[in-house]
Formats: C-alpha cells, sequence, structure tokens
C-alpha cells in the first residue's frame, strides 16, 4: 500500500529512497521489524535461495552449451521474492525476462523456465501459472500489453485485481514505458509497474541513457504515484514500485 506519508516521505523528485537495511543487512531502525511472521520470513528466503541456486544452474548450462541465450537474475531476486508474496492467483503476471522468482512464485515451474530457454515450445505453455504472459524479450514492450489487461479488468469490473509488469531500467528509456504509464494513469488501470535497475542496459550504463535523477520520477511525470525502494543488500538494484492512486 503506497500511502500519501510514505509517497511524501520518500520523495523521487528529492531521490530519496526507501530503506530499511544497510548494505551489510543491519537494520537502519533500532525500532523497526519486519510485518511477517518467523514462518514467512523463512519461505521468502527459501524462495530466494531456490532462485539463486536454479539461476546459477541455468548459467552454467548456458556455458557449457546446453542452454541458450540466458539473462541471470543475479542480484534482482529480491524484488522477485517480495512481489511473488504479494502476488495473488487472480493478479495477471506481465513479466519481461529476467524474473525467475517472480514465474516460480505465479506456478511455472523449473522445467517449463528450462525448456524456454533451451528453445523448445513447451517451455511456455505454462500449465500451472493462471493469468501470465509469455516472456517478452522486445524491450518494455509487454508494458502496453498491461496497461491494455489492466483496462480489460476494470472493464469487466473485476475487483480486487491488479496486473504486475516488469522491465528493466533500459527500458524506461522506450517510448512503450511512457505510452503504458500514460495510458494506465489515464484509465485508472490497477497495474503495478516494477522497474529492475541493475545500472546498465544490456552495455549501456544508466547515466548514458537517461538524464532523470532517478527512475522512479519518470513515474510523477504522469502523476502515478511512486517510490523509489533500495531493493538489494549487495548491489545498487533501485526499484519502482507505481500504480494510479485509484487502486491505492
Amino acid at each position: 500500500m503506497l500511502d500519501q506519508n510514505t509517497l511524501d516521505k520518500y520523495d523521487p523528485i528529492k531521490n530519496k529512497a526507501m530503506q530499511f537495511i544497510d548494505d551489510k543487512g543491519k537494520p537502519l531502525s533500532k525500532s523497526w521489524k519486519p510485518a511477517l511472521s518467523d514462518k514467512d520470513i523463512y519461505k521468502a528466503y527459501e524462495a530466494l535461495l531456490f532462485e539463486r541456486t536454479a539461476d546459477l544452474m541455468a548459467v552454467s548450462y548456458q556455458r557449457q552449451g546446453r542452454m541458450y541465450t540466458y539473462p541471470p537474475n543475479l542480484g534482482q531476486e529480491a524484488i522477485h521474492i517480495a512481489a511473488g508474496m504479494v502476488t495473488k492467483e487472480q493478479d495477471w503476471l506481465v513479466p519481461a525476462f529476467r524474473e525467475l522468482g517472480a514465474w516460480l512464485a505465479k506456478g511455472v515451474s523449473l522445467k517449463e523456465i528450462f525448456l524456454y530457454f533451451k528453445g523448445n515450445e513447451d517451455g511456455s505453455r505454462f500449465e500451472k501459472a493462471n493469468r501470465m504472459l509469455p516472456v517478452s524479450v522486445p524491450i518494455a514492450s509487454q508494458l502496453i500489453h498491461a496497461a491494455g489487461i489492466g483496462y480489460a479488468m476494470k472493464y469487466q469490473g473485476e475487483k480486487d485485481t491488479a496486473i504486475f509488469a516488469y522491465v528493466g531500467d533500459g527500458g524506461t528509456s522506450e517510448g512503450d514505458f511512457h505510452e503504458a504509464l500514460n495510458f494506465a494513469a489515464v484509465w485508472d488501470a490497477p497495474v503495478v509497474f516494477i522497474v529492475q535497475n541493475n545500472q546498465f542496459a544490456i552495455s549501456v550504463p544508466l547515466k548514458m541513457q537517461t538524464r532523470s535523477i532517478n527512475i522512479a520520477v519518470k513515474g510523477i511525470a504522469y502523476n502515478v504515484p511512486s517510490l523509489l525502494v533500495d531493493g538489494n543488500v549487495s548491489l545498487p538494484c533501485m526499484k519502482l514500485l507505481a500504480m494510479p492512486e485509484s487502486t491505492l
């Protein structure tokens, strides 16, 4: 829930990021405690560890020539697991190509994932993943689909449903990103745009592909409530979580 107090405290325009722990994993506030049970924390860590292990296996297979082009997820697991924990059965998942943990949380099997990156068409069947679009490789093109699905869900009167759409930092320099945010904002579509900033758009560093002070301010331009989040302890990955006000 992006309440107004949180949005005011961590204003992207002032380049303020939401952060609860430092780079060594120590809480920044002695009074802070996760609003999760020990069981939920254990489950989250287990899922995170599983994603990293599967990711390292896939990278190894790719290096051995046993798997084709594979985009590593190393360092981006935290946002996948966090978003996956709140994604419900009726929600839509609109992925890019680097959201392994989110796919697993939605119900995609590891077998299907490995088949997909080995070039087998059965890898996109997603037999147990309800309401998930196929992996999208063209940068940011899937965000248009997410905005359209959000509009359709609202038009059909579906309640308590959201669309989780992922993209990288480079995708925010594509026209599709801006069209999707504008459309979702104008039509109050229940879309959550998650931008994973790993500092490089293929081979172009962040500073060379945008002059924005951070990624989250791009949502402010469309009056989309936006938040800059320090989503990783070991790598400087910043995330944008944004959705139209009417869905908060």
